[in-house]
């Protein structure tokens, strides 16, 4: 499980380190995403260790998202002025990503055979 562990790491490093040297307009954290996503598609399987690894976070993601929280409270100025469109476009980009999701979902699954 730790090998799974660092390699989530290694790939969130990768993708800090490719943002701060090319200065590309997009987090590190979503380009590390990004490359372990590629990764896993060129083995075409999930190790063991990472699949044990991704479980464990899933299952405390809620522990993820305090510190977020928390800065979101700190914030409460910023939400007065500009709440209605915070509110307004996290509800578009959530039912975006949940249609998205779906979609690729059906076309892999369709894809690989495995309908269900």
């Amino acid at each position: 499980m730790l090998i799974g562990f660092a390699l989530i790491v290694g790939f969130y490093g990768l993708g800090e380190l490719t943002q701060n040297v090319l200065g590309v307009p997009v987090p590190g954290s979503i380009l590390g995403m990004l490359y372990l996503f590629g990764f896993l598609v060129w083995r075409r399987q999930v190790a063991d260790s990472l699949h044990r690894s991704s479980k464990v976070l899933i299952n405390n993601l809620a522990l993820l998202l305090i510190p977020s929280s928390v800065g979101v409270i700190t914030c409460a100025a910023l939400l007065e002025r500009q709440g209605v469109a915070i509110v307004l476009t996290l509800s578009i980009s959530i039912v975006f990503s949940l249609l998205l999701t779906a979609w690729l979902l059906a076309r892999l699954s369709r894809s690989q055979g495995t309908d269900q």
